[in-house]
């Protein structure tokens, strides 16, 4: 075949990996879960449509961060056996998918993706503001007409997106982190460096607007990080004064004024840390979110050892009904029976916990594995942002369940893999 031809097709070929890539992060901006779910199922199928399919294949099977994300998958899926409730089996199983698909994709490709990395962040970053000045504008009507300053914070911001507060916070982290490590300081124009930090000083307005404790916390220690860092290295007086300026400023505020911010950290002092302990409460017990998350840890336990479960799990389709009955037994809250199930909706909110719950030591086991070879392959392809960010979701980990849901498994490989995989932009 003509190497002109050659050429062309693996121009129209990167061209939809492009395409794919794209939708999947400007879903995600406007959280089209439709779309992101295609956008996950074309990736494989990518692969399988090549040319080179065979070669791809093989490439991924013997590349150990695929295998180590397929056995953590496998061994999910194991829990189909034993369970009591198979169709929540399959379902959550499903969900988990994504956590095989994606590395796939990556590793038939040895993380060397021919798409524009800073194209692709770009666009979500604008779809990224995009959103969320529709959700401002949105929350500044009804406060207009209710006068009640809540609708800014939190969840309730982005209710007309109906999204989670803090998994569209790593969003907005994820384009800070790229945009510090790696945008700012490649842009010749002083234009567009404005511009880049006109945005990430929009992005830390939001950030603080969604309220999560995780997020703000990690930002805050980022930015430190950052400050040492460019003082050490490269010393930009004018950006560091502006970071410092920013941070002290927001800093400032959130410790000496009533806000719902400040109200949820100190949310976390209130009340005996021991309350987990109890082994009777009543609907009106209330727990905050380290109290709660305390109580995850001794219920998992028990769990695990009243169901002889150590090894096995009680499998991904009854894990959350063996906690369901844990806070029914202990008299907690279980909601109005109309609009709200109190606790009961609620998991082990902690990856390492979930995964234990429903697949034994073996399946956290296997989760660390994942984990290894992420490390190992972000550390490898020397991308300070990809590994940041990874490090910054294996603490999230420890407080959200997110590989049971698919924007939590684009997060946790999708991103890292991207940021590492993709072209980094010309420093000419």
């Amino acid at each position: 075949m003509p190497t002109a031809m050659l050429s062309g097709n693996k121009s129209i070929y990167n061209r939809r990996i492009f395409i794919v890539c794209a939708a999947l992060l400007i879903s995600m901006a406007f959280s089209h879960r439709v779309t992101s779910s295609i956008a996950v199922i074309l990736m494989p199928v990518l692969v399988l449509l090549s040319p080179d399919r065979m070669s791809l294949i093989k490439r991924a099977f013997f590349n150990p961060l695929f295998l180590s994300c397929l056995g953590f998958l496998v061994i999910n899926a194991v829990g189909i056996g034993y369970t009591s409730n198979y169709d929540q089996n399959i379902k959550e199983t499903t969900a988990k998918a994504g956590i095989a698909a994606i590395p796939f994709f990556f590793c038939a490709y040895a993380f060397n993706i021919k798409i524009k990395l800073r194209l692709l962040i770009s666009i979500f970053t604008v779809c990224l503001f995009a959103a969320t000045l529709y959700c401002l504008s949105y929350a500044y009507v009804i406060y207009r007409l209710q006068g009640d300053s809540s609708v800014f914070f939190y969840h309730t911001l982005l209710s007309p997106l109906n999204e989670h507060a803090v998994y569209y916070s790593f969003y907005l982290l994820f384009c800070v982190l790229y945009w510090l490590e790696e945008g700012i300081a490649t842009w010749k124009q002083t234009t567009m460096k404005a511009v880049t930090v006109f945005v990430l000083l929009y992005f830390f307005l939001l950030i603080i607007l969604l309220s999560s404790k995780i997020v703000l916390g990690l930002l805050f220690v980022y930015m430190i990080y950052y400050v040492f860092s460019q003082l050490i290295r490269k010393p930009n007086k004018k950006l560091i004064a502006v970071v410092v300026v920013v941070v002290g400023i927001a800093t400032l505020l959130l410790i000496t004024t009533n806000n719902p911010v400040k109200k949820r950290f100190i949310d976390l002092t209130q009340g005996s840390i021991t309350l987990f302990q109890q082994e009777q409460f009543n609907a009106d017990t209330y727990f905050n979110g380290l109290q709660f998350r305390l109580l995850t840890w001794r219920f998992t336990g028990e769990i695990l050892r009243e169901q002889n479960a150590w090894l096995t799990g009680v499998s991904a389709g009854d894990g959350k009904s063996f906690l369901q009955k844990k806070y029914i037994a202990t008299g907690m809250y279980q909601g109005d029976g109309v609009s709200s199930i109190g606790y009961l909706q609620y998991d082990c909110h902690n990856i390492y916990l979930q995964t234990t719950l429903e697949s034994g030591l073996p399946g956290l086991a296997a989760l660390l594995a994942v984990i290894i070879f992420f490390l190992r392959k972000l550390v490898r392809s020397n991308r300070k942002t990809a590994l940041l960010f990874f490090l910054c979701l294996l603490i999230f980990g420890f407080t959200e369940s997110y590989l049971s849901r698919q924007y939590g498994i684009v997060l946790f490989c999708f991103m890292p893999l991207l940021l590492s995989s993709a072209e980094r932009p010309d420093k000419n």
